[in-house]
């Protein structure tokens, strides 16, 4: 099947909807707004003039749902699942550049411990 192609026209008007779906919706899903709009959510990111909507509307998911997380007004598990989608990590990544051979057999032990 050949991807649908829209005019200037159809691409202005999925725009203002979106941005008027951005904008009314408390937690904005780009799926949501496809399947609304009876188009493949692929359509949003072929088409250049949906960039900086899409990425306002995934700055304003990310914000929601980390401030109603934290107020305990979400699924936190959901919540989680979903920021990990958006990039975020739950874990803490440390670089530690350490010489051995300035430790003491003490220091040296002590760390192997913590381990």
């Amino acid at each position: 099947m050949r991807p649908r192609k829209y005019t200037d026209e159809q691409v202005s008007g999925l725009t203002q909807k979106l941005a008027e779906y951005i904008e009314k919706t408390e937690i904005p899903i780009l799926a949501e707004f496809a399947y609304l709009n009876d188009i493949n959510r692929q359509t949003l990111y072929d088409y250049e003039e949906f960039s900086s909507l899409i990425k306002k509307a995934i700055d304003k998911k990310e914000a929601q749902l980390e401030k109603k997380a934290l107020k305990g007004e979400v699924n936190h598990t959901m919540a989680i699942f979903s920021l990990k989608q958006l990039g975020w990590k739950d874990k803490q990544e440390t670089n530690i550049n350490l010489n051995v051979n300035e430790l003491s057999d003490e220091e040296i032990e002590e760390l192997l411990k913590e381990e």
